[in-house]
């Protein structure tokens, strides 16, 4: 098979990414549905994905990991603990370390809207090694452009707010 020409790369990869675009807007229809069904919004679903990937943080690592400012997480953890799907754990060798790990209340919500998911992989054993290996390798390339570019649009906000801000008295 020959290599396509320029005008079939360049619909070829109008098709990756439309394909990509219509792929964020199911995940996202999912993701709203999930946390609708759980009773929490997407910030607090992507606070507790954060969580059950590490398994325990500080309050300060899941504003890294969430782009979140520390307040908007104190706030966002006071609500999940209220709702039961957070507990905060003081560090026993520096009690000045409080962790936040997900309760089993939330694993099982969770649960019931992610595990019947595992079963869909499935779905994916038609594509061979090198094939999943492409596609991981896409996801993860992709995912870097999106958080660099979520790092762009993040500064050209504040750089907005600096040129419109009132000069202090």
């Amino acid at each position: 098979m020959s290599d396509p020409g320029p005008g079939e790369r360049q619909e070829l990869l109008r098709q990756v990414t439309l394909a990509v675009r219509l792929h964020q807007n199911a995940y996202d229809r999912f993701e709203d549905a999930a946390a609708d069904y759980v009773g929490v919004n997407r910030t607090a679903m992507r606070c507790m994905d954060v969580l059950e990937r590490a398994g325990r943080l500080t309050a300060g690592e899941i504003a890294v990991q969430t782009g979140l400012s520390s307040g908007a997480v104190t706030a966002l953890l006071d609500r999940l603990e209220r709702a039961g799907y957070v507990r905060r754990l003081r560090d026993t060798a520096d009690r000045r370390r409080v962790w936040v790990e997900l309760t089993e209340a939330a694993i099982a919500r969770a649960g019931e809207v992610y595990e019947p998911l595992a079963g869909v992989t499935a779905e994916f054993a038609r594509y061979s090694d090198a094939d999943i290996r492409l596609i991981t390798s896409y996801l993860q390339r992709g995912s870097e452009v999106l958080l660099a570019q979520a790092d762009r649009v993040e500064q050209l906000r504040r750089d907005r707010e600096a040129r419109t801000r009132p000069a202090a008295p």
